[in-house]
């Protein structure tokens, strides 16, 4: 595979995961009683759809098609949240928790497209700063989830 090959592909990759992202913060908006919660998990669907029109230009200037559509996995992820969430009673606490196991796989994801030195420019910096505002929303939802494991 060539370098734009692979970083089309990886690129794709990302574009799956945000669209996976965005799909389930979507869900969780859907889930729960807090208002303010919802909102947030909103806002975060919105970042996801945003972080994938930011993408898709990279993936043209080299050349490619954007892939359109979620993975398998997420689409198992949301399935199980809803048996979770309707097992659970719409449990707050249980649908952050599994936010922040999306989150922990989008990190993953971006990380692993970061390790490829081949990425440069704009592309680097453009998943780098999505990487960091995705951590900060996993921190984020770390927090909300302790908040409510206390309460």
């Amino acid at each position: 595979m060539s370098t734009n090959s692979n970083q089309i592909a990886a690129l794709n990759n990302l574009i799956t995961t945000l669209y996976d992202g965005e799909n389930g913060y979507k869900e969780a908006a859907e889930e729960v009683d807090s208002a303010a919660l919802a909102t947030r998990f909103r806002q975060l669907a919105q970042q996801r759809y945003d972080f994938g029109h930011e993408i898709k230009p990279l993936i043209k200037n080299l050349g490619g098609e954007v892939d359109k559509g979620g993975s398998v996995a997420a689409t198992l992820h949301r399935v199980w949240m809803d048996l979770k969430t309707a097992v659970s009673g719409n449990d707050e606490a249980a649908i952050l928790n599994e936010c922040i196991r999306g989150e922990e796989s989008a990190v993953e994801v971006y990380e692993e497209v970061l390790k490829d030195n081949t990425f440069s420019g704009q592309a680097r910096e453009t998943v780098a700063a999505q990487l960091k505002k995705i951590n900060g929303s996993l921190v984020e939802m770390r927090k909300k989830a302790d908040a409510h494991s206390v309460s």
